[in-house]
């Protein structure tokens, strides 16, 4: 009996493990729009945006992101900046995609914006 239910117990332990890995959707990499002005570097759930302020130093912000599905089944991605007074038009939830090219190259969109995987 108590072999029964150990493993009972590790069966449910190993599905909620599943379905809590399942809901979270990472990216990785670094991600720049068509005229290399705005670059996205994803690692685990931090985030960093570099712009390219062709003049003069880089603004760069530093944040955390998450990856989930809207009530129409459609991801979404939410980015959030402790501290950051460079960010503010960045904070927020935006319609997310993500996709390959026919050469192969992947992207991903962002509020309707491309960019590309470097």
């Amino acid at each position: 009996m108590k072999k029964i239910l150990s493993t009972v117990v590790v069966c449910v332990l190993l599905l909620t493990c599943v379905l809590a890995f399942a809901g979270c959707k990472t990216i990785s990499g670094e991600y720049t729009d068509a005229l290399s002005i705005t670059t996205y570097k994803f690692s685990g759930s931090k985030v960093t945006i570099t712009i390219d302020n062709i003049i003069g130093e880089d603004t760069v912000i530093e944040g955390k992101y998450s990856i989930d599905k809207n009530e129409e089944g459609d991801f979404e991605i939410t980015f959030t900046f402790e501290g950051e007074d460079d960010g503010e038009e960045y904070v927020g939830t935006f319609s997310f995609s993500e996709g390959k090219e026919e050469n192969g190259t992947k992207y991903i969109k962002i509020a309707g914006i491309k960019y590309t995987k470097k």
